[in-house]
C-alpha cells in the first residue's frame, strides 16, 4: 500500500517583460504591480509507505521518510511526475498495491487519479470539518459554545463513518435566512459528491490515515519557505529550476547534483 497527497499553492509571478536596468545614478524604477491572473499554481505531491510510520510519543507517529514530486500549473504533470516517482521507488511492483490518494475533493485530483486501477480515494477529513465550521459560524454566531458543539458532532459521526446519517441530518435542518440556506445546500453537496470517500472509520482500520496533513507541510517547505517571502516574483524558468534543486535538498538527493554536467548559461 502506498499513500499519495497532492494539492496546490499560488506562486506570484513576474510581470515585467525585460529586466530593469538602471540609468546613471537614478534607483531603479518599481517593479509593475501584480494584477489578477499574475499567478501560476505549483502542484506539489508527497508519496510515503504507511508501515514506515513510527511512534514517537503515545498517539503520535512521525514518518521515517516520504519523496516529494512538484511541478508548476500542470495537473497532468504532477500525475505523471508521481506515477515515474513510484515506478522508479518501485512501489508500484505488485499487481495488488493499492495507491490510496488523499485530496481535498478537487476534481483534477480525482479525475487524474483514475490513471491507478488499485486505489482508494480519501477526502481530507479536516476540509470536511472546514466546511462544516463554515455553516456552524454563519448559524450559531462566532465563537459560540453551540457552533463547537454542533461540529463536534459532526466530527465524531464522519470519524465513526456516519456521513449518510450526517448528510440526511443536515437534510432535515430549515434554515431561516436566504444566506444560510445557501451555506447548507453547498455542505449537502459536499458531502453528497465525496460521500464513498468518507468512510473514515474503514480508512482508520486499515491504517490508511484520513489527513492531508504531510502535502500541507510540504507545500510550506517546497513553495513557501523559499518562493513566497516579502516581494519574490517568479520568471517561469527561474521557478522551474529553483524548483528542481529544492526537490534535490528536500528528498535527500543533492548528492546527484555530483553527477550532472554543468552547462555553462554565460
Amino acid at each position: 500500500m502506498v499513500v499519495l497527497s497532492v494539492d496546490g499553492s499560488m506562486l506570484g509571478m513576474q510581470v515585467r517583460k525585460q529586466r530593469r536596468r538602471r540609468q546613471g545614478c537614478e534607483p531603479l524604477p518599481p517593479l509593475p504591480p501584480v494584477a489578477e491572473g499574475q499567478f501560476q499554481e505549483v502542484k506539489t505531491g508527497v508519496l510515503l509507505l504507511p508501515s514506515e510510520r513510527v511512534e514517537t510519543s503515545p498517539g503520535r507517529r512521525s514518518l521515517v521518510r516520504r519523496f516529494l514530486v512538484s511541478c508548476l500549473g500542470d495537473a497532468d504533470g504532477i500525475f505523471r511526475h508521481l506515477y515515474a516517482q513510484l515506478r522508479e521507488l518501485g512501489w508500484l511492483n505488485t499487481a495488488d498495491t493499492v495507491v490510496v490518494i488523499v485530496g481535498d475533493g478537487a476534481e483534477w485530483i480525482w479525475n487524474r487519479a483514475k490513471m491507478f486501477v488499485r486505489r482508494c480515494e480519501i477526502l481530507d477529513f479536516w476540509h470536511a470539518l472546514e466546511y462544516a465550521w463554515d455553516f456552524a459560524r454563519m448559524a450559531y454566531g462566532e465563537g459560540s459554545q453551540q457552533a463547537d458543539r454542533w461540529v463536534h458532532q459532526m466530527a465524531e459521526d464522519l470519524r465513526a463513518g456516519k456521513v449518510e446519517d450526517v448528510i440526511a441530518r443536515l437534510k432535515r435542518m430549515r434554515p431561516k435566512t436566504p444566506e444560510l440556506r445557501e451555506k447548507l445546500e453547498g455542505l449537502i453537496r459536499y458531502y453528497s459528491n465525496n460521500a464513498t470517500r468518507m468512510h473514515y472509520d474503514e480508512y482508520l482500520r486499515l491504517g490508511y490515515g484520513i489527513g492531508s496533513g504531510a502535502v500541507e507541510s510540504a507545500h510550506k517547505q517546497v513553495v513557501h519557505a523559499r518562493f513566497r517571502q516579502a516581494g519574490m516574483r517568479w520568471s517561469e524558468a527561474g521557478a522551474r529550476r529553483l524548483l528542481a534543486l529544492r526537490l534535490l535538498l528536500l528528498n535527500d538527493n543533492w548528492a546527484l547534483l555530483d553527477r550532472l554536467a554543468m552547462v555553462s548559461v554565460a
